[in-house]
């Protein structure tokens, strides 16, 4: 549900409902209730949310699990940040 990926990043962002909404220039009440669902957010807020956690709006209304949209990048750029991810996603951390 949309509620529960908004507070999920907003989560990961160590944010709250009130940092949230001043970011969007919205209530804390306003962003509980979409996080609960019984709002539904306009489209240009859904877009103010997607940039605020810079992910796609399909990532937002959980269409994919993919959070970023490279397709949007210049050929240069999508290859580096597959690197990257790659690169990342390869990286282990060990506990001594």
């Amino acid at each position: 549900m949309l509620g529960d990926r908004i507070k999920l990043l907003r989560n990961e962002q160590g944010m709250t409902q009130e940092q949230l909404g001043d970011y969007l220039n919205l209530s804390r009440s306003s962003v509980k209730g979409y996080e609960n669902d019984g709002v539904e957010p306009s489209l240009s807020v859904l877009v103010k949310i997607a940039d605020v956690f810079n992910v796609s709006l399909d990532y937002l209304l959980e269409r994919t699990e993919e959070k970023y949209n490279i397709n949007l990048l210049n050929e240069a750029a999508k290859d580096f940040l597959l690197k990257i991810i790659k690169l990342a996603n390869d990286y282990k951390i060990t506990k001594k």
